[in-house]
């Protein structure tokens, strides 16, 4: 799905990895599904972005982009995209990059190994995507689960020049946490009353 993204800044300061401010950026997304909560020309303003690719630069004006979406969700959905269009062309790395950004926790702090800051997820995933810099002082090397359970829905966003390499950043995005479904809560209902009902049951006799 084609659409475009318009780089907004930084969400906050939250530190740098080899001299540049890391994620989470804002962006305006515009045109690419309902997914996104964008219809049509619709704009989703100040969407939360994460940067996964080191070697290139954002783009200060609307640049077109496409989209790949991908979970794990208890639902067992697992890649629906084209990755051909994406930098690295592997689900599993950008499944390893939402895992990480899922983690992430604005209060921790910016000092020591294994806590899920701005900074230590953000270098992990420029480490695993073929970020060249010196690291020094820098955490990128946050452990990553061998099986990946996201609690999202996740898109990643290409820029449309990709061709081996492009000229703008690559960013990964996500929907709001997956619920269940209105007729999976009306199912729990009709069960949590038969148990009720169950019970009173049991009680007279």
């Amino acid at each position: 799905m084609l659409g475009t993204v318009d780089f907004n800044g930084d969400v906050s300061s939250n530190g740098t990895v080899g001299g540049y401010a890391v994620s989470p950026y804002k962006g305006t997304l515009t045109g690419f599904n309902a997914q996104f909560g964008v219809a049509g020309a619709t704009p989703l303003n100040n969407a939360i972005i994460w940067c996964v690719d080191f070697r290139h630069w954002a783009n200060s004006n609307a640049d077109s982009y496409f989209s790949t979406a991908f979970s794990s969700n208890t639902n067992g959905l697992v890649g629906n995209g084209d990755f051909s269009k994406t930098r690295r062309n592997s689900q599993a790395d950008y499944m390893k990059a939402a895992w990480l950004i899922e983690q992430y926790d604005p209060t921790a702090a910016f000092t020591g190994s294994g806590l899920y800051n701005a900074e230590n997820i953000q270098g992990t995933i420029w480490n695993m995507f073929g970020g060249t810099f010196n690291g020094s002082g820098d955490f990128f090397t946050l452990a990553v689960p061998n099986t990946i359970v996201l609690s999202r829905n996740w898109y990643v966003l290409s820029d449309d020049n990709v061709n081996g390499e492009s000229s703008s950043q690559e960013y990964l995005t996500s929907t709001a946490k997956v619920v269940p479904e209105p007729s999976t809560y009306a199912l729990m209902g009709v069960g949590l009353l038969a148990l009720g009902v169950v019970s009173r049951r049991r009680k007279r006799s």
